[in-house]
């Protein structure tokens, strides 16, 4: 399955929302996309995962280097929407207690 990336600017952040599989051969479109966010050091980079099936190890490293460039300068990274496929990934990883993760986009803009 191929994956689906779009960035959105906000007023007050970016969100970046994804659908399809977070893997070895779609990381690096997204590491892409989330760099262009980076590169303009936005204060709050929101992260859809809506429709996102499936995320593999290489997907977990690419938004942990994209949490590591955001707390490098002070800025907020909040990912949103996560299935509980998903959000198991994350949990039996740890990951859960590193990033800040909210059930709805509205409360991931919020956060």
């Amino acid at each position: 399955m191929t994956i689906q990336v779009k960035r959105e600017a906000l007023p007050d952040a970016t969100v970046v929302s994804i659908s399809g599989s977070v893997d070895i051969y779609s990381s690096p479109e997204l590491r892409g996309e989330l760099k262009v966010a980076l590169d303009g050091k936005v204060r709050k980079l929101v992260i859809d995962m809506d429709g996102v099936s499936f995320v593999d190890s290489s997907g977990l490293a690419t938004l942990i280097e994209a949490l590591q460039k955001v707390q490098a300068y002070s800025g907020k990274l909040l990912l949103c929407n996560l299935s509980a496929k998903v959000l198991g990934v994350f949990q039996l990883a740890n990951l859960d207690r590193i990033f800040q993760i909210r059930e709805t986009r509205e409360a991931a803009l919020e956060g």
